[in-house]
């Protein structure tokens, strides 16, 4: 059911009523509202993750954010973002959206058994815990060569119960103390430190990662950094369902990797082959096309899981599963799920032109 007027849907997640925020009103998007015993009224607000805004010019922006402060950088991961929190007795976990999603929320049952969300949670009822989910997910279909089978979450930040993010070494201190996994720490700069900022991006862009988070101490200002290599397969990725993204997709990731490379001082010849690279190989040719589609895998305890996942996705996008069958993961036997978004507009698109289809600039 839907607020129109205030942009609220309202949800249900196995007996528990809830609504999302699915525009910025006086809540941000995403925003989670729990309701109270009786589910008359919301009790309780888990508010939406906050926009980091980017930088085409890294020492210039950090130059205009920090001034000549100092300031934190993490790692930044490619997953998904997800909201871990307790209510009611329950763990529950929120997607960026504000989706109770049953995925992540079984999975934070294992990552309760693996690292200490139970302690922490019973300190800290009314905090929760923002991170990035990487592994086999229903989300994010790239993933680390280096990462077991299944979903795994790295908190990058901790917040209040009014929704204000704890200081970097507040919520440090907090995750060493109950031995909660954590986005990688890469040290304290600040803007006359560039030349030692640059190195630490040329190594992570050397490695295929995916970029920098920089927030001050009090984790009131941030921005974001992400590197050519990371924007490159991006690019290759989101072509072949080009035609069901936003055109800024493309363009946005080729202008950060014109600038990555002329800051950094990398090698342009090189980065031109890359993009046009993977322009030639992501944009479908072949005359057996079958039409876009990402293929992803999870895994999950027990088919009822597999199919409350299944009907949140396709009220947003086609499914087709092809294939399903149990293995042993992290202790237990799980249900391996294969399964594919289609996304029709792209397949259409394509498939005309690969036939020829004449048309009409």
């Amino acid at each position: 059911m839907l607020d129109q007027d205030q942009g609220i849907e309202h949800n249900e997640y196995n007996g528990l009523v809830y609504s999302r925020q699915r525009k910025d009103s006086s809540f941000p998007r995403g925003t989670v509202h729990l309701y109270n015993e009786d589910q008359s009224r919301p009790g309780r607000s888990i508010t939406g993750f906050p926009h980091i805004k980017r930088t085409y010019h890294l020492h210039a922006g950090i130059k205009r954010l920090f001034k000549n402060d100092s300031f934190k950088a993490e790692e930044k991961l490619d997953g998904y973002n997800l909201r871990v929190f307790s209510h009611a007795g329950r763990l529950l976990a929120a997607t960026r959206g504000g989706f109770i999603c049953p995925f992540s929320t079984e999975w934070a049952g294992i990552w309760a058994e693996e690292y200490d969300l139970d302690g922490f949670f019973r300190d800290y009822p009314g905090h929760y815990l923002c991170g990035e989910v990487l592994g086999d997910n229903p989300y994010n279909r790239q993933r680390g060569v280096d990462l077991s089978p299944g979903a795994h979450f790295f908190v990058f930040e901790v917040c209040k119960p009014d929704g204000t993010f704890l200081p970097v070494s507040t919520k440090e201190e907090l995750l060493r103390e109950y031995g909660l996994p954590a986005v990688k720490e890469l040290g304290t700069f600040n803007a006359l430190q560039g030349e030692e900022l640059y190195a630490l991006l040329r190594d992570l862009n050397s490695r295929g990662k995916e970029g920098v988070v920089l927030k001050s101490p009090d984790s009131s200002r941030r921005m974001k950094f992400v590197t050519p290599e990371c924007d490159i397969q991006d690019i290759k990725d989101g072509l072949e369902v080009g035609f069901d993204l936003d055109m800024g997709f493309f363009q946005s990731r080729y202008m950060r990797v014109v600038y990555f490379v002329q800051e950094l001082g990398l090698d342009k010849d090189e980065y031109s082959r890359k993009l046009g690279r993977a322009f030639m190989d992501g944009i479908p040719v072949s005359e057996n096309y079958q039409g876009a589609r990402e293929e992803y895998t999870v895994y999950l305890s027990s088919r009822n899981t597999w199919q409350s996942l299944l009907s949140m996705l396709i009220s947003q996008i086609k499914i087709r599963t092809l294939e399903t069958s149990w293995q042993h993961v992290r202790g237990r036997e799980m249900l391996k799920v294969r399964f594919a978004r289609i996304y029709t507009r792209s397949g259409k698109r394509y498939q005309r032109m690969i036939k020829g289809v004449l048309h009409q600039d």
